[in-house]
């Protein structure tokens, strides 16, 4: 998560759910869990910021430990679940447990939440503004 952060930008949201209708339903099972993120620089082109998000998930941790999830899923920021959980249970940067509830709908025995929390707005870089004296220098006449 923090790779990918600090070269995209933060994530809004970056858990990991045990669907209760998980194929093999074993914490250690492989392609059991999901992982579901959230963040700004995901909100557009979506198919491509996803296909962009697996593959730095690949470089960072490795194509074999990438199968281990059963999917990627990206969901916008303003959707309810995500809401939910950013007022309910806020992670910075930690990590939260849950056991059977529902989000996104769907029935969730498991969740690990390493971060809840809306990113600052960037600031754009613009130019920087200088005090300017409190008069000129030349007068008229």
């Amino acid at each position: 998560m923090h790779e990918i952060a600090a070269r995209k930008g933060d994530f809004t949201l970056f858990a990991l759910f045990l669907r209760a209708d998980a194929p093999f339903m074993r914490v250690d099972a492989p392609g059991t869990w999901d992982l579901v993120v959230s963040a700004p620089w995901l909100e557009g082109g979506k198919l491509k910021a996803l296909g962009e998000l697996v593959d730095l998930l690949a470089k960072s941790v490795g194509t074999q430990a990438l199968k281990q999830f059963s999917r990627v899923e990206a969901v916008a920021g303003d959707d309810p679940s995500v809401q939910l959980i950013l007022r309910t249970i806020p992670v910075e940067d930690g990590e939260r447990h849950l056991q059977n509830t529902e989000l996104f709908g769907l029935q969730i025995e498991r969740a690990i939440i390493f971060r809840a929390w809306r990113p600052e707005a960037k600031k754009p870089a613009g130019k920087e503004l200088h005090p300017v004296a409190a008069g000129s220098s030349r007068s008229r006449g």
